[in-house]
């Protein structure tokens, strides 16, 4: 009789420690799914001192590539007609991104960097931002214009661009080497997942329309981009 009952606490043991476990792995699970990743250094001040303007070199990375888009008010353009005697900070986007350290940040970066420009009005005529969504068949040029109103606040420095169709903006995402992936609802039964998955990328184009940087998440911040603009210009003034 003492046997069985030792061997039935036992198993009640067991049965405990079992279900303990298993909370123990559902709540790891559910604190890593819900769990907010850190905020790029973007959002905030860069926790180090950058290398001033001019006391280093950005090699030529790759020639820039142009395509057909549509401006915000719909008239048709070359990117290449846009880029034509600037300096160029180039994003692709898509307005329905909620990841915070995405589509987002590049918009509250170029926001910060046209911020600085309207403040000398001189270097703002040597730069242009160019935002490019990969969404056509939402972003249409009223929603991008929309956008435009809310970022750029009436600054011709900044424009959103968008495409007639996918078939015009492949060879445009293509050239810069991005590569969104559409997600499909039907699949992951999951209306809170954005539309695209994709990695951010910022490009930084010269004056003969050569990338000079890329810009991923970790380096996305306006004291950097300016300083590589700084130095660009300075580049630029040398080989006059």
């Amino acid at each position: 009789m003492l046997a069985k009952s030792s061997a039935h606490h036992l198993a009640r043991m067991i049965i405990t420690l079992g279900v303990v476990i298993i909370c123990f792995c559902l709540s790891v699970m559910v604190h890593a799914s819900t769990s907010t990743p850190p905020r790029a250094p973007g959002w905030g001040e860069l926790a180090y001192e950058p290398p001033a303007p001019g006391t280093y070199e950005l090699p030529v990375i790759k020639l820039a590539t142009d395509g057909e888009v549509l401006t915000s008010d719909s008239s048709p353009s070359k990117l290449f007609d846009l880029m034509s005697g600037k300096i160029v900070f180039l994003s692709f986007i898509f307005t329905r991104c909620t990841d915070e350290n995405g589509c987002p940040l590049a918009n509250a970066v170029l926001y910060k960097v046209q911020a600085r420009l309207n403040q000398n009005p001189d270097l703002a005529n040597k730069v242009s931002l160019l935002t490019v969504s990969f969404d056509p068949e939402y972003d249409t040029p009223e929603v991008i214009s929309a956008m435009k109103n809310f970022y750029s606040e009436g600054s011709a420095t900044w424009q959103f661009l968008t495409t007639r169709n996918l078939d015009e903006l492949q060879p445009i995402l293509n050239g810069y080497g991005q590569y969104p992936v559409r997600v499909d609802h039907h699949y992951t039964h999951n209306e809170g997942v954005d539309e695209y998955i994709h990695l951010l990328r910022v490009y930084l184009i010269d004056l003969q329309k050569q990338i000079r940087n890329i810009y991923s998440v970790s380096f996305l911040h306006p004291d950097i981009l300016m300083n590589d603009l700084e130095t660009l210009l300075m580049e630029s003034r040398t080989n006059q």
